[in-house]
C-alpha cells in the first residue's frame, strides 16, 4: 500500500480502492497485471487504454498535451463529488510534481490511514479496511 507503482496514470491511488483493499484477491492497481482487477479496469478504463498514452509511453496523464481529457475529467467529478470521501485524481498529480512521489506518498500514508487501527481507507465507501470504523472528511485528518 501507499507505494509509487499504486498511483494509476490519472493520478488516482489505487491503494484507497475497495478492490485493491479486500482480502482476498486484492487488484494490484492499474499498474499491474490484469489479474483480479474489475473487468471495467481491465476492459473499459478509457484511460487505461488510452492509444496516446500507450504511443508515447507517458507514466502520468499529465505528461500529454491534451490533459485534461474528457477520461480524466470523468474520474475527478466521479471521486470528488460521488464518493463519500474525496480524492482529486488532477490535485494528485499536481502533488507529484510539485513536492516528488516521496514526499507525495508520505502525505497519502498519513492522510489515509485510520488513526484508529492504522489501516488503509477505502474511498469508495469512506470505512476502515481493517476496523471499519466509517470516516467521514471531517473527522479524515487533512495533511
Amino acid at each position: 500500500m501507499f507505494t509509487a507503482d499504486m498511483i494509476a496514470p490519472c493520478g488516482l491511488d489505487c491503494s484507497l480502492c475497495s478492490k485493491a483493499l479486500a482480502k482476498n484477491n486484492p487488484c494490484p492497481g492499474c499498474n499491474g497485471p490484469d489479474d483480479n482487477k474489475l473487468e471495467f479496469c481491465v476492459s473499459q478504463c478509457g484511460i487505461i487504454l488510452c492509444r496516446k498514452r500507450k504511443e508515447n509511453g507517458y507514466r502520468f496523464c499529465d505528461e500529454c498535451p491534451d490533459y485534461p481529457c474528457e477520461d480524466v475529467m470523468e474520474k475527478e467529478n466521479r471521486y470528488t463529488s460521488r464518493y463519500p470521501l474525496k480524492e482529486s485524481p488532477l490535485e494528485n498529480l499536481r502533488m507529484i510534481r510539485e513536492m516528488g512521489m516521496e514526499e507525495f506518498l508520505k502525505q497519502e500514508r498519513e492522510r489515509w490511514t485510520c488513526e484508529k487501527c492504522g489501516s488503509p481507507i477505502d474511498v469508495h465507501h469512506g470505512v476502515c479496511s481493517g476496523c471499519k470504523c466509517i470516516i467521514s472528511e471531517k473527522t479524515k485528518r487533512n495533511p
